[in-house]
């Protein structure tokens, strides 16, 4: 059965309900409706990048950071997030709660959004008894139109229900493994079921060692998407034999890394080169009439040059884990 505005009211104790802006803070007289509590949209929005593929058959390290898969924007309160028809965002509730032992919960979205096109979740509405985090939301737009959100409007609600009797184990149990207490409602951390693990392990040929995995993924630390992508590349091209211990591994990557720093700037040196010598031909062959072929020729050329050669100077040099970032990362291992 569903809880009351008066169950709700006996239970605030154990909801312990948290907002971290003291300029948005919780009201029980605003808040709490005849069943069911009205939630706040977050300012944390998380946008899947394009062109990204996730593979749930790949182990532990090659989903490092599945989080760069998805583009993360954070908004003060007077900025927005323009959601376009078919696209999603993940974000969360601006409450943090907690469920009561007592119940289960369940998110639903409001009718005055839902008549927008707006839903909330994607099979994301339940929460186990003992659970506690911002609550993710799955938000898509199903109407034509672009809608724009934007922080601490009421987006949801959350409803309690009575169950017959106490669970024999709560959310966040040893034992169940639970993935999300304390979520943030970000993205997926699907690869830390142990069943899906289990089953990568019975059908993945040659998947990784989990004690190398975990090494792996407590000595690569936190790097830019492009650099953990090249790794996941980097770590599927060779057998689980290969790979030697993680160490190893690490150093190898940190080769190929730089090579493909120093070929980066070696070309841009070229281009950056190539052009100055381009324009100079270009001028004195200005000075040079008649004008034939080769004059309009080496100037074409030119002007083609110049696009790369302004990117060559303009476009960051892309990161890279080479020497002098294994080098800092052997240091930090060292002073530890």
């Amino acid at each position: 059965m569903y809880l009351s505005d008066k169950d709700f009211r006996s239970l605030l104790s154990e909801l312990n309900i948290e907002c971290h802006n003291s300029a948005h803070p919780f009201s029980a007289d605003e808040q709490i409706q005849p069943c069911s509590i009205d939630l706040r949209l977050s300012n944390v929005f998380w946008e899947t990048r394009r062109g990204a593929t996730i593979d749930l058959r790949k182990s532990a390290p090659l989903i490092l950071q599945l989080r760069r898969y998805f583009r993360r924007t954070t908004l003060r309160p007077d900025e927005y997030v323009t959601l376009k028809p078919g696209r999603m965002l993940i974000a969360s509730t601006y409450e943090k709660f907690s469920v009561p032992v007592s119940c289960a919960a369940k998110i639903e979205g409001r009718s005055s959004f839902g008549r927008l096109g707006l839903s909330v979740h994607c099979t994301t509405d339940f929460a186990n008894p003992g659970y506690r985090g911002n609550f993710p939301l799955i938000l898509i737009n199903h109407s034509p139109t672009p809608i724009r959100l934007f922080p601490f409007i009421p987006i949801c609600q959350l409803i309690l229900v009575k169950l017959t009797d106490s669970p024999a184990r709560r959310y966040g149990d040893s034992v169940l493994q639970s993935k999300y207490m304390d979520d943030d409602g970000g993205p997926s951390y699907w690869w830390r079921d142990k069943r899906i693990r289990a089953l990568q392990e019975t059908f993945s040929a040659g998947n990784i060692e989990l004690t190398l995995q975990d090494q792996l993924l407590n000595q690569i630390g936190i790097q830019e998407p492009e650099i953990i992508d090249r790794f996941e590349r980097f770590v599927s091209s060779r057998s689980a034999a290969n790979l030697g211990s993680a160490q190893q591994t690490l150093d190898t990557f940190a080769e190929s890394e730089e090579r493909l720093r120093r070929r980066d700037r070696y070309w841009r040196g070229f281009l950056r080169i190539f052009f100055g010598v381009a324009a100079a031909v270009s001028i004195k062959l200005a000075t040079a009439p008649p004008f034939g072929i080769w004059h309009y020729l080496a100037w074409a050329i030119t002007l083609m040059s110049i696009w790369p050669c302004i990117r060559s100077h303009t476009v960051p040099e892309i990161p890279y884990y080479g020497e002098k970032e294994h080098n800092s990362y052997r240091r930090k291992e060292v002073v530890r």
